[in-house]
Parts: C-alpha cells; sequence; structure tokens
C-alpha cells in the first residue's frame, strides 16, 4: 500500500489500536473509525472511504504472491471488505506471523 493514501495512516493507526484491544475488530464502526477520525480530525465516513479506498488500490496494484499468501481464503481479483482487511492484518501481527517487520511496511 502506498503511503501517499490517506488510509494508509488510517489503517496504521487502526493496527495499532487493534493491537491494543484486539475487541476493535468487531467494532469498526462504533468504537474503532470514531478513535481514528478524533486522532485526524476527519469525520468517520472519511475515514471508512479512505481506507476502502486503500485496500482497493492496494488489492489492484500490490503485491497479488502476498496478498494470496495472507488473504489465502480471498481470491486476489476480488477485494477484502475493510473489517476483513483490518481482522486478517491484526490476527497476522497478533500471531508472528511475519518475520520481518519491513515485510508488513512494504504490504501497508
Amino acid at each position: 500500500m502506498h503511503p501517499k493514501y490517506k488510509g494508509y495512516a488510517y489503517i496504521h493507526h487502526t493496527l495499532l489500536l487493534t493491537q491494543q484491544r484486539q475487541e476493535y475488530v468487531y467494532h469498526l464502526s462504533t468504537q474503532l473509525y470514531p478513535r481514528v477520525a478524533q486522532r485526524f480530525a476527519v469525520t468517520q465516513a472519511s475515514v471508512e472511504r479512505n481506507i476502502r479506498f486503500a485496500i482497493k488500490r492496494t488489492w489492484e496494484s500490490g503485491n497479488k504472491a502476498e496478498l494470496r499468501r495472507l488473504f489465502c481464503v480471498y481470491d486476489v481479483k476480488w477485494s477484502p471488505t475493510n473489517s476483513e482487511f483490518i481482522s486478517v492484518l491484526t490476527e497476522v501481527i497478533a500471531n508472528d506471523r511475519m518475520n520481518d517487520s519491513i515485510q508488513l511496511a512494504m504490504l501497508i
């Protein structure tokens, strides 16, 4: 994911928050988006929209092999929802399946 997308910063902050409290994954609209929106002084709708855009662009032009590896249940042709994307990356980070933090930085 290219850092030029606003959604990149929102996803990065989202992943930091979900590492602190993994239950946020189940409460995106009610707990997580409001916190991210407050942090960046934007609306919740903006957070959701920019995350969705960043995911879509990553899915279209990202590293297909890495996306398949991380999201093995998804066809790379169809991008995941915001909650699916955040859930998978939260799990990957929590389970320390990524050997090198640089690989994660390259994905997001």
